[in-house]
């Protein structure tokens, strides 16, 4: 089973860098992203139209490429979160949660018996298509798989105390678009920010890693600079469209 060195990383306190792929189905993506120093990066499932071969590729290319793959799985159902560990997923991260059960009901199906119902599929592309002993592959993959829950609404932060204290939970992941939207309010109203700290400090409280996607690097280090280390920013259609725009304000000078 492969080290998972963010989930090593985030353990320690240390901070990560990451960023989404939401748009583009290219295996080439995760060996540019692993070139530039990125630690990880989110195939986002939820909003993108990735199929499950398609994530294949793009999960195998990252991990001979040494840049951790993690997924945003839809929901946190078990038929949507095993087949994407076992097309070779290190991790998972799951929007929406707002109840315990929910949190608890995704961590499961991310691990193996005795702490999960995870069923044992261990010689795919999980474990580079190699056989397993059986006991010695669950151990490890039980240590190594990411599980991370996704804080994005009023009500979800209402309850940040009951889900960051789920058994097993390694990271939370504030979605400050959602969570404004939640309350009829923009991004940058002062309330997101501070549901947002409110967030870190139970995170904190529970030791679990926490993080924030936006847009801005200036907003990432400023959450970086308060204590959160699962950082990410930007996503592939956004680096695209600020670069062409950047490149035709050059040319056009």
């Amino acid at each position: 089973m492969r080290k998972n060195v963010v989930r090593a990383k985030l353990k320690q306190g240390e901070p990560v860098f990451g960023m989404m792929i939401t748009e583009f189905d290219s295996p080439a993506l995760p060996v540019i992203l692993a070139d530039a120093g990125l630690d990880f990066f989110i195939l986002d499932m939820e909003h993108g139209t990735f199929t499950l071969p398609s994530a294949l590729a793009i999960l195998q290319t990252a991990r001979l490429a040494n840049i951790t793959p993690l997924i945003r799985v839809p929901d946190g159902m078990y038929h949507v979160i095993a087949p994407v560990l076992d097309a070779g997923g290190l991790g998972i991260v799951v929007p929406r949660v707002e109840t315990r059960e929910v949190a608890a009901r995704s961590i499961a199906a991310m691990r193996y018996p005795p702490l999960g119902v995870r069923g044992i599929y261990g010689g795919k592309a999980n474990n580079e298509y190699r056989p397993v002993k059986l006991m010695d592959y669950v151990r490890a993959a039980n240590e190594e798989i990411l599980s991370i829950i996704q804080i994005e609404s009023k009500r979800a932060v209402e309850c940040a105390e009951e889900l960051l204290s789920t058994p097993g939970l390694d990271g939370v992941l504030v979605g400050p678009w959602d969570m404004a939207l939640s309350m009829g309010v923009d991004p940058s109203d002062a309330i997101v920010g501070e549901m947002t700290q409110h967030v870190l400090d139970i995170a904190k409280k529970n030791n679990v890693a926490c993080g924030i996607h936006v847009g801005d690097p200036a907003v990432i280090k400023h959450w970086q600079a308060r204590g959160m280390t699962f950082l990410s920013c930007l996503g592939d259609l956004e680096m695209l469209r600020n670069s062409a725009y950047a490149l035709n304000k050059a040319l056009r000078a």
